[in-house]
């Protein structure tokens, strides 16, 4: 099951992302485990980033692998990824899609810390924004 609390004041609709995990699970074959996401506003997220982190910026995603959860937890911070939105030039909805991602496949157990891990990342996100764009 994917549950989403939208606590960020967000209007627009984000039950996509709900499909598109459903969708990424399934194909990472852990469709059998919870995940729970939770979008917020930016004072938040950064306080969020400064303790689990010891980053004092809001960020985009941070992600939660809790054994207890099922797969684990995703935090959103819409304002940031609106901002980042309009820097690479994209709508909202694509820059949503690809940060939801990117923490999906992070609970999933990629990481990007070497070139190597980061090159099977990097392939494994473009293939899901294919599939679900």
């Amino acid at each position: 099951m994917i549950e989403i609390k939208n606590l960020s004041g967000v209007r627009e609709s984000v039950d996509s992302l709900k499909k598109i995990g459903k969708t990424i699970l399934a194909k990472e074959r852990k469709d059998h485990l919870d995940l729970s996401v939770v979008l917020l506003r930016e004072a938040k997220m950064r306080e969020l980033n400064r303790i689990y982190r010891g980053k004092d910026r809001s960020t985009n995603v941070l992600s939660f692998s809790e054994a207890e959860l099922g797969l684990g937890e995703l935090v959103l911070c819409p304002a940031v990824i609106r901002r980042d939105a309009a820097k690479y030039g994209i709508t909202f909805k694509a820059e949503l899609t690809r940060i939801f991602i990117h923490g999906l496949l992070h609970l999933a157990g990629y990481d990007h810390k070497k070139g190597a891990d980061f090159k099977k990342m990097s392939q494994k996100e473009e293939q899901y924004l294919s599939l679900v764009s």
